[in-house]
């Protein structure tokens, strides 16, 4: 059974895909946009390994080739991702040994567990070094596959430099090479890249999507697959990170620093941080997603009660809803500005500037 099927809730793209794929017309520059977790990256590896695959069912997940994609290890797979500076030299090694370890151990993670989320000790970009070594690779001849396969994520974290000296390489690849770009905000992209891909569209995963795929494959009762489901707003990825966790101290955590903002409690909001100081990447990441719920339960209250997750909470949204009725309005520019907190938790910046800029922007919600 062809890997393909294991994508949930983008027939669309992968209709695309497979037709390239079957009519033997592959682009060379494709841009796969979405958001978080609904399987961008998944599908541009299993759409490289589909091309190589040795199997009429592809991809089938077990040839040889198949096995080196997925382990993220195939001689002719170039995957570039935001690093901190490790001053890739053109033949793919780097002078930051100590850098390197995370570099390592990042790969290994994706290979291995994809969902888990991992956090660089220093700010993450795309930089020059990385696409002037990935040109070099790519200019090469091919080891074993019919294709050249080069996966750039999170593309829209390279900076303007970086960017223009890709553009040629983009715009004309060499002959059987396939360039994947993977982003969540496209807007952020040179509109001359933007206009070098074949733009594929990824759709927002419905909880019943999530919730299929965590009954199907992770064994759990339907009624935690539902919660898990609603709580992870679209994110398969962060789904499965909802199951490895005890989630309930978080929302507890998420509901006390709500209540700090909507009443603007400038003293408790500063024992908040003192109390906070030093938790890891992975607690404010969590901690977001909570208040991004929070704010989608008050959106949901008027008109679809039935989505909202905090159930036990409703007196409390109730009441806020009809206190502050233009805030219905606004959520979703403040939804957005959350997930943009997410994406510069990735940058490794200070946690404490994060959550005052959240206290402040948020705040301005409820006066």
């Amino acid at each position: 059974m062809s890997l393909f099927n294991k994508i949930r809730g983008q027939n669309r793209a992968l209709k695309i895909l497979k037709t390239a794929i079957h009519t033997k017309k592959a682009g060379g520059s494709y841009l796969f946009y979405g958001s978080d977790g609904i399987g961008k990256f998944t599908t541009a590896l299993y759409f490289g390994m589909a091309l190589n695959c040795e199997s009429d069912d592809a991809p089938c997940g077990k040839c040889n080739s198949c096995r080196k994609f997925l382990s993220i290890s195939h001689p002719d797979l170039i995957y570039l991702f935001p690093t901190p500076n490790l001053k890739f030299q053109i033949d793919g090694s780097f002078k930051e040994q100590k850098l390197g370890e995370e570099y390592t151990k990042f790969i290994e993670q994706r290979s291995n567990y994809p969902w888990q989320s991992f956090s660089f000790s220093q700010k993450v970009e795309i930089r020059i070094d990385a696409v002037r070594m990935l040109i070099h690779k790519i200019s090469l001849s091919a080891h074993e596959a019919k294709y050249k396969i080069c996966i750039v994520q999170d593309a829209d974290l390279m900076n303007n430099n970086t960017a223009n000296a890709f553009l040629k390489t983009l715009e004309e690849p060499p002959p059987n090479t396939i360039i994947l770009l993977t982003s969540c905000r496209p807007d952020f992209l040179l509109p001359t890249i933007l206009s070098r891909c074949q733009k594929i569209p990824f759709n927002q995963l419905s909880v019943n999507d999530i919730q299929s795929e965590l009954l199907e494959k992770q064994g759990i009762e339907a009624s935690q697959a539902r919660l898990i489901a609603r709580v992870a707003n679209g994110n398969m990825e962060r789904a499965l990170q909802l199951l490895e966790e005890d989630d309930t101290q978080m929302r507890e955590t998420a509901i006390t620093l709500k209540e700090l903002i909507t009443n603007q409690d400038d003293l408790g909001f500063y024992e908040f941080l003192t109390r906070n100081k030093g938790n890891p990447p992975d607690w404010l990441a969590s901690l977001i997603i909570h208040l991004q719920i929070a704010l989608a339960d008050l959106a949901f209250f008027e008109h679809n009660p039935e989505f909202i997750v905090n159930i036990d909470q409703t007196n409390i949204i109730e009441t806020m809803y009809h206190k502050y009725p233009a805030v219905d309005e606004k959520i979703l520019d403040h939804v957005r500005f959350l997930e943009d907190c997410q994406k510069k938790l990735k940058g490794n910046v200070n946690q404490q500037l994060i959550l005052i800029e959240i206290y402040n922007r948020i705040g301005k919600l409820f006066k």
